[in-house]
């Protein structure tokens, strides 16, 4: 069975940053603190662009291996939101 929270809050994300190429490619999270707890991430699911009125915000679907995690990166603000996570029970 699955457990989906919906979270909607900023978090705090260790991201590596490439030159070149577009923000898919060019941005990873590595590890976020989410509730005084550090998440470190071991695979990308799926990455695409949305936007959000005139701002460019970056969606990362995240798993540590045991949930996953939907990180949004406002590009024009600088900050992650962490949006929901799914776990399997």
């Amino acid at each position: 069975m699955m457990d989906f929270v919906e979270v909607n809050s900023y978090v705090k994300v260790l991201a590596s940053f490439k030159s070149g190429g577009d923000i898919g490619r060019s941005v990873m999270p590595i590890k976020m603190l989410h509730g005084g707890r550090e998440v470190v991430f071991s695979e990308l699911g799926l990455y695409h662009p949305v936007a959000a009125g005139r701002r460019m915000v970056h969606v990362f679907d995240m798993s540590d291996g045991g949930s996953d995690y939907r990180l949004e990166f406002d590009a024009e603000r600088l900050v992650w939101k962490l949006i929901s996570i799914t776990s399997c029970r």
